[in-house]
């Protein structure tokens, strides 16, 4: 994002008014505050900062966690900043790496003291420098300080609204040739600052929405062969969330899943459903093993009785991979009739994100079995392959 201004000057001035202003006024003394030499960073450079406040019985901590706000209520992204030189009684100074895909303005805030907010800019030139800025001017971090690189560190904070699963469009398979597609999406219904910041459990309820569509594009008209629209409303509980590492997600909830056709051709069912997410981390750090099983209770299956026969009551996701590189995932159903299906995604991203599953992916989509789409639940097709491009994987 960029910001337009006719006049630099004028808008740095701004800044650093605003941040005279906060540094100056006695009321908040008692709560930590940030200031920066410059309002300007260089994506994937160092960036100094000074935490201006009491350092706490324990002295000024060695490592700082903070947040990176994107405007627009959008993702918080957490950077490390690394303290360096002898502190002052009221001041230390820190260093981080700022991430390579930030730019424009945005807000660097301490998440454990509310007060602590800095405006910051940062801005790309064809020299690898911020535009206007002397290399004298670029914050070289001293060679004592550790950073933490922000590629490895970053990691979405929980917002509102958020994706939910895979979004993609692929194109291939056979009889016909088609491409399907994928959108997902979910919202938080309760923000933890709000009434129900006393009640964690309330936190975790999410309305979320996914629609698959098969699209046909060898028929004459190109019809669309079927669409799936699945609303749910669940609740979700992070049992274990490290930012890096180890992780286990719980989530429970109704969901309703219909191709929204009449007659002969209507599909819907309603379930409930309990689904784990735990993710082991290799000994690199970077590679890990994710496993999801869900399971369901059909409440209601009228326009297709026998459905459980080709689906069962739940299915395995499985994960392999990471989340800047290759990842491999897997759906696997089996009914109780002995059949099921499996979809299996090969994904390598095409661009560095920093939003661990989003960003541009060349997908490949491999799919056999009965119920590609919910028209044809039992139905079984031969094994299609289809390849595209994918924004959550």
């Amino acid at each position: 994002m960029r910001i337009p201004c006719s006049n630099r000057g004028l808008r740095d001035a701004f800044l650093v008014l605003l941040l005279t202003a906060a540094v100056a006024t006695p009321a908040l003394a008692a709560d930590w505050l940030l200031a920066a030499p410059t309002p300007r960073v260089a994506p994937g450079q160092a960036f100094e900062v000074v935490v201006v406040g009491e350092p706490g019985e324990a002295g000024w901590p060695l490592r700082l966690p903070a947040l990176i706000e994107l405007p627009g209520n959008g993702p918080r992204i957490a950077v490390t900043l690394t303290a360096s030189g002898d502190p002052s009684p009221s001041r230390q100074r820190y260093f981080g790496q700022w991430p390579l895909e930030i730019l424009g303005l945005v807000a660097l805030t301490l998440p454990d003291a509310a007060k602590a907010r800095l405006l910051v800019e940062a801005a790309p030139a064809p020299d690898g420098q911020p535009e206007d800025l002397a290399p004298s001017q670029v914050a070289q971090a001293p060679a004592d300080v550790d950073l933490i690189p922000a590629d490895e560190n970053a990691v979405v904070e929980p917002t509102a609204l958020s994706f939910h699963e895979p979004m993609y469009i692929v194109y291939g398979g056979k009889h016909p040739r088609s491409a399907r597609y994928q959108l997902s999406f979910r919202y938080r219904l309760f923000d933890a600052h709000g009434v129900v910041k006393n009640l964690p459990v309330i936190q975790g309820l999410y309305f979320a929405f996914t629609q698959t569509a098969m699209w046909d594009l060898e028929s004459e008209s190109k019809p669309f062969r079927d669409t799936s629209f699945r609303p749910s409303l669940f609740f979700q509980w992070k049992a274990s969330n490290p930012p890096l590492g180890d992780s286990l997600a719980l989530a429970a909830g109704y969901e309703h899943e219909s191709n929204g056709r009449d007659g002969a051709d209507s599909r819907s069912i309603d379930t409930w459903f309990a689904r784990a997410d735990l993710r082991y981390h290799l000994p690199d750090g970077k590679t890990y093993i994710g496993i999801e099983p869900k399971v369901v209770h059909y409440m209601d299956k009228s326009d297709n009785r026998d459905i459980a026969r080709y689906r069962g009551y739940g299915q395995l996701g499985l994960r392999f991979g990471r989340d800047s590189a290759l990842m491999l995932t897997a759906i696997l159903r089996r009914g109780t009739a002995g059949v099921g299906s499996t979809q299996l995604d090969l994904s390598y991203p095409i661009r560095k994100s920093i939003f661990s599953g989003a960003g541009t992916f060349v997908y490949l989509q491999y799919y056999n079995g009965y119920g590609q789409t919910l028209l044809e639940y039992n139905e079984s097709r031969h094994p299609q392959f289809r390849i595209g491009v994918a924004l959550v994987r």
